[in-house]
């Protein structure tokens, strides 16, 4: 009789546990990933035609086609895209993001997809001609950042963080800063379509991921399919087409 209902139990206990990993598999296939950005970082995000495209956005889109994942987009200033995710406004990031120890305390990376270089752009008017003029000038970076921190530690540097690099933008076009500290392939966008603009130099490289809860289920999918695409050479095709370095 004990053995009976022993039996019984083990196979009532196996159903349950049946049942539960099938309805997680449900979920997880049903749901709608929600990824914040910030669509103001081209050539990584960008908006056009009121669509957000870019080295990132075909990143998201090939990751999601080969898991069989929905998602949509939510684009939002930089600075407010970790604090989003922790309280689960959104469900991953990839915004041109660089690791950091401090980030990493807060989020989960996914392995790099690339590594960047740091540049500094001025206008061709300004005294910045070279990197032997950086010192003692006034900087402008995008809030939250790691180019705030890569320009504060400028000798003399006074740094102005802005909100994103389109109001550092105009604050350098009217002279308001001295220049701007942000990624090679974004400050390569902004000198090939302003004449007068000048790229100064490049500074030190920083490896870029995609950041992801603490808990988040869908981690290793999610990471192991990023770095089928970084072996297959699939990040490199689309970092030639954006033109990213």
């Amino acid at each position: 009789m004990k053995g009976t209902l022993k039996g019984i139990f083990i196979i009532l206990l196996a159903i349950i546990i049946f049942s539960c990993g099938k309805k997680e598999e449900k979920i997880t296939n049903n749901r709608v990933f929600v990824i914040g950005t910030n669509a103001e970082y081209p050539p990584f995000e960008y908006l056009e035609n009121g669509k957000i495209v870019g080295l990132d956005a075909e990143i998201i889109e090939t990751i999601f086609q080969k898991l069989g994942y929905k998602y949509n987009w939510v684009n939002m200033e930089f600075g407010g895209l970790i604090s989003a995710l922790q309280t689960g406004k959104i469900d991953m990031i990839i915004a041109g993001m660089s690791i950091t120890p401090e980030r990493s305390k807060m989020v989960k990376f996914t392995s790099p997809y690339l590594t960047s270089k740091v540049a500094v752009i001025t206008n061709k008017k300004n005294p910045i001609k070279n990197m032997n003029d950086l010192e003692n000038k006034k900087y402008g970076a995008e809030l939250g950042t790691t180019k705030e921190n890569t320009a504060k530690n400028i000798p003399g540097s006074i740094v102005i963080p802005y909100q994103n690099n389109t109001s550092a933008l105009l604050a350098l076009k009217n002279n308001q800063i001295d220049g701007i500290v942000l990624d090679e392939s974004v400050a390569n966008e902004y000198v090939k379509n302003n004449s007068d603009l000048l790229l100064v130099g490049v500074l030190e490289g920083e490896p870029k991921a995609i950041a992801l809860g603490k808990n988040e289920i869908d981690y290793d999918k999610i990471n192991e399919t990023l770095i089928e695409l970084v072996n297959d050479g699939t990040i490199e095709k689309l970092k030639e087409k954006y033109k990213v370095k």
